[in-house]
């Protein structure tokens, strides 16, 4: 077998992420319905954010094989928001509720001062394509939240964009299967 002095191979065309993708919440995998946030600007971020702990074992001059373990996970999804509606300035505030029928010409955005179960989301959800497939890549985040408030800039001659930093949190669900708040779709490759 000859060294290879480069990566690419015959299969690389197949295997990138194209493109921004689009961002939905509630997105549900088996129907492949959800409801799309709209435009970004900027691309969108995803994260996992690992703390491991190093398991001391007496004797041992440096870190064992099979001593590392995983004490949090934190999946993050970062959203620039080009496309803006009251419903989406809500979701980036967490905590947040419209009242609608104060003002006929305005829906009015405030902080309920507290986060409350149902201002989670069931997901936030990237779908995105692989050059190599027809099927998406899907990245999706339970039990999302904003965790970042707002910050939105305004300038001459360009358009606010609003980025909104989704974070999973766990659940009872999560906590009984040991398993962190976010699943990654991957399209399996042509054989």
């Amino acid at each position: 077998m000859a060294v290879q002095y480069t990566g690419y191979t015959d299969k690389t065309p197949e295997r990138y992420l194209l493109d921004a993708g689009a961002v939905y919440k509630n997105f549900d995998f088996d129907t492949m319905v959800g409801t799309l946030l709209g435009a970004t600007s900027g691309g969108n971020q995803f994260q996992l954010t690992q703390e491991k702990r190093e398991i001391e074992i007496d004797g041992l001059k440096g870190r064992g094989k099979g001593n590392t373990v995983i004490v949090s996970e934190e999946p993050i999804l970062t959203v620039n928001l080009k496309e803006l509606t009251a419903e989406n300035l809500k979701l980036a505030i967490a905590g947040a509720e419209i009242d609608a029928a104060t003002n006929l010409d305005y829906d009015i955005i405030t902080s309920k001062g507290k986060i409350e179960l149902t201002d989670y989301l069931d997901n936030i959800t990237y779908i995105g394509k692989l050059s190599g497939s027809n099927k998406p890549v899907i990245i999706m985040i339970d039990n999302a939240l904003s965790m970042e408030g707002i910050d939105m800039t305004m300038e001459d001659d360009g358009e606010a964009i609003v980025p909104i930093q989704f974070m999973g949190h766990y659940d009872a669900n999560n906590i009984e299967l040991g398993t962190a708040p976010f699943k990654i779709y991957w399209p399996k490759e042509a054989v």
